[in-house]
């Protein structure tokens, strides 16, 4: 049995049945799956939620996003941003909003938001900076990968919570205790979610190898230079770039920056001053609420 299939009977045998797809996720999935499918009828799905429009929105005209050109309308966006991005930017919002709303409270709720969205800038300016040309799945996964954690929260209640207060929430820690305690981490979970919704392989690899295992090899992911992109993005956002003397594990991880182009850095200085510059950026920019 594949790796992937075993890691799904074990996050479902432990949590049990995992939430279905939303509904208009699933809907725009399938047209967008059609590339005869007309502009005005992907248009038209997506408009029937209103809230929905207006954060597709909000997220393509924030800084967050990097847009030069203001966008005022859905159809506006499918065609400056093309339907792939708009189509992953409808998975990223209505994932996130549709695990949080089933149990997550308000505070949790805006940390993992706001650590997503960072996350996903992140990697999005990293990913134009090296001319990795991703058309949205940069953002998307960057938004996504930490889903796991709010599934086990909301499968798992006061077990899980337990875990996620004594290690503080986040970072290594976090998928250690996961492991000792489950025998699987958020991340594990993250991609037995994607591969219960039947995502494409590039988001369930990426999702699933977001922190330095032994036994996770990044490059075997079905798209590498993605997966490198949100681990190192991941580790960076949450890193303190201000103190030149204590090492940032995100410049040192070859493994990840050694997948990408020709145009990364091959050296920490190098490494240290792409980061660090665009770390600065989104730091001088406002929260962004959902």
């Amino acid at each position: 049995m594949p790796d992937h299939q075993r890691t799904l009977q074990n996050v479902v045998s432990c949590v049990g049945d995992l939430p279905a797809l939303p509904s208009v996720v699933a809907e725009v999935m399938k047209i967008t799956d059609d590339p005869a499918a007309a502009m005005s009828h992907i248009c038209e799905c997506i408009q029937r939620d209103p809230a929905l429009t207006a954060k597709i929105l909000k997220i393509s005209n924030s800084p967050y996003y990097g847009m030069k050109q203001y966008v005022g309308t859905l159809k506006l966006a499918l065609v400056i941003l093309g339907v792939r991005e708009v189509r992953n930017i409808v998975l990223g919002v209505s994932v996130f909003e549709s695990l949080c709303d089933k149990g997550v409270d308000s505070i949790l709720r805006q940390d993992f938001w706001d650590h997503s969205v960072r996350v996903a800038a992140l990697s999005k300016m990293l990913g134009g900076a090296l001319s990795l040309g991703f058309q949205g799945e940069d953002f998307i996964s960057g938004l996504l990968h930490d889903v796991g954690k709010m599934v086990l929260l909301n499968q798992l209640g006061p077990a899980y919570r337990q875990i996620f207060r004594k290690t503080g929430g986040n970072g290594d820690k976090l998928a250690l205790a996961e492991l000792e305690t489950f025998g699987f981490d958020h991340a594990d979970a993250a991609a037995a979610l994607s591969l219960h919704w039947n995502l494409p392989q590039t988001l369930t690899d990426t999702v699933g190898l977001h922190h330095k295992v032994a036994d996770r090899v990044i490059g075997k992911a079905k798209d590498p230079k993605l997966a490198a992109i949100v681990r190192i993005s991941n580790m960076a956002v949450r890193e303190d770039f201000s103190t030149p003397d204590v090492p940032c594990s995100s410049c040192l991880d070859d493994e990840a920056w050694e997948l990408l182009t020709a145009k990364a850095p091959k050296d920490y200085a190098g490494r240290h001053a792409l980061v660090c510059g665009f770390v600065g950026k989104l730091a001088e920019v406002p929260a962004l609420t959902l």
